[in-house]
């Protein structure tokens, strides 16, 4: 099983922006073209550390998780993606979002 860990705050920035790269900096399309769009099929396991962050905007987050879950389906999204926080209300966000997202 091939598996990697991303943490956020190290591996991207601790200071995070919106949805989209042309609009500012550490954008949640940057993150998600990073480290998702290719990495999602490639590994069976993506574990994501989101500690360490000032702040998840929503949109960021949308753009970052809701894509992926929209593009694949939740289901493949919760087979494959491992949310780490000591945080509980960051992790909420994230599930509410994907769990409302639809399939395109």
């Amino acid at each position: 099983m091939k598996e990697l860990i991303i943490n956020i705050s190290k591996d991207f920035n601790n200071i995070l922006g919106g949805r989209e790269k042309q609009f500012v900096e550490f954008s949640g399309e940057a993150f998600r073209e990073k480290f998702l769009d290719d990495n999602f099929v490639t590994y069976d396991k993506i574990s994501i550390e989101l500690d360490g962050v000032l702040g998840y905007p929503m949109d960021f987050l949308d753009e970052v998780f809701g894509t992926i879950a929209r593009q694949y389906g939740k289901d493949l999204f919760w087979k494959k993606i491992d949310l780490v926080s000591t945080y509980a209300h960051v992790i909420e966000r994230i599930t509410y979002i994907v769990d409302h997202s639809e399939r395109s």
